[in-house]
């Protein structure tokens, strides 16, 4: 078996490039070590951003987006009981999709089947050989030799490993969130609880599901506490003016452990990372999954710049360009998520930092546009 192009990761950034590259005429191998089902049903993020919206349509990728998904302007935090609306549409232009990470990989998939794709559900990769024709080795031992190989599996997966002489850095916020989906009707846009307690979040999924978030200690085990339990945390932490919270049944719950990494190089040779295998993100602000599709996009024109012209300065390029832009999003994710997070310990004095930011947020001039730019990111002009 032979590839122009190895996939390692059916995530959204192994997808993406899978189907770009189809589509354009380059033969790629994806392996998943996931089922079908279990890559289909893996919830997480929801939050699309304007430009990944933007480059999903020029992907021809977006229809079920456009069908299903839910649109928002605006965002809310919430503080001392107080709403305060920030429309961030009004400063940028441009909107958020609400679409689960689910939905979307399902939509990639049959859209690569569509174009003559296919993914190796339950192929796990081994061992990637980065030489001069990298070689992806299967669990099973086959060996495949590729022109390239896409890293996008994760920052647990094997491809960040085989980038020989990288660097990881990151940092653990010691503190953690409980995320769940629970049968709740969502509102119009995404809101942001800051009490002294701990953060909690209600995100928009659909009509009928809503996805929470509830800081917790780090280290807590996801079900062990009663769903009695988490409505009791989290309905204070989310009312305002008159707003209380009415519980639904919870469908499932995970820990999600706040850290933050970036490896650099992103490639090395013939080896490229995008997604998680380059960088963790924080969930604040709702960045990973676009961050992981923008790089995707990014890579694939690359390639084509390879295969089309036999021009391989867009790839050698990659990490020195694609870099600058990861750590502008880290950079904002960790500002936000210093915004969100209540340290008790700290007492008075971390409250009121936390009151001081949110008041620069929203008394009106440059940074709130700054702060909206970031957080709807919106295309770019070459788009």
């Amino acid at each position: 078996m032979n590839a122009d192009v190895g996939v390692v990761g059916a995530g959204p950034a192994g997808l993406l490039a899978a189907n770009a590259l189809v589509r354009a005429g380059v033969e790629c191998a994806v392996f998943e070590r996931l089922s079908e089902d279990a890559a289909r049903a893996r919830t997480r993020a929801g939050q699309i951003d304007a430009r990944t919206v933007a480059l999903l349509d020029r992907h021809e990728l977006s229809t079920g987006l456009h069908a299903r998904g839910v649109t928002s302007e605006a965002c809310e935090f919430r503080r001392g009981g107080v709403r305060h609306i920030f429309d961030y549409a009004a400063l940028t232009g441009f909107r958020h999709y609400f679409y689960p990470q689910q939905l979307l990989v399902g939509d990639m998939i049959d859209a690569l089947r569509a174009r003559g794709g296919e993914v190796a559900f339950g192929c796990a990769a081994a061992e990637i050989r980065n030489t001069d024709r990298p070689v992806i080795v299967l669990a099973n031992g086959q060996k495949v030799p590729c022109d390239f190989v896409l890293g996008c599996d994760g920052f647990h997966g094997i491809s960040r490993h085989a980038l020989k002489g990288a660097t990881c850095s990151g940092v653990d916020f010691a503190a953690a969130w409980l995320a769940f989906l629970a049968q709740v009707p969502s509102g119009d846009h995404g809101v942001y609880g800051l009490h002294p307690d701990g953060f909690a979040g209600h995100m928009p999924r659909s009509a009928t599901v809503s996805r929470f978030y509830l800081q917790i200690e780090p280290g807590t085990d996801p079900n062990g506490s009663s769903d009695e339990w988490i409505w009791n945390e989290i309905t204070p932490r989310l009312a305002a003016n008159g707003i209380e919270l009415t519980p639904g049944r919870i469908l499932e719950r995970g820990v999600m452990e706040l850290h933050s990494y970036v490896t650099e190089p992103m490639h090395q040779d013939r080896l490229f990372l995008a997604g998680d295998a380059a960088h963790i993100v924080t969930p604040a602000g709702g960045k990973g999954m676009n961050l992981a599709l923008q790089d995707a996009d990014e890579l694939v024109a690359r390639l084509l710049g390879h295969y089309r012209s036999a021009d391989d300065r867009g790839l050698e390029a990659y990490s020195r360009t694609r870099l600058p832009a990861v750590w502008r999003v880290v950079e904002f994710s960790h500002w936000m998520l210093d915004l969100l997070l209540a340290r008790p310990s700290e007492g008075r004095f971390r409250e009121g930092l936390r009151d001081a930011r949110l008041a620069r947020l929203m008394s009106g001039g440059q940074f709130p546009k700054e702060f909206a730019e970031n957080y709807v990111g919106p295309p770019d002009t070459a788009e």
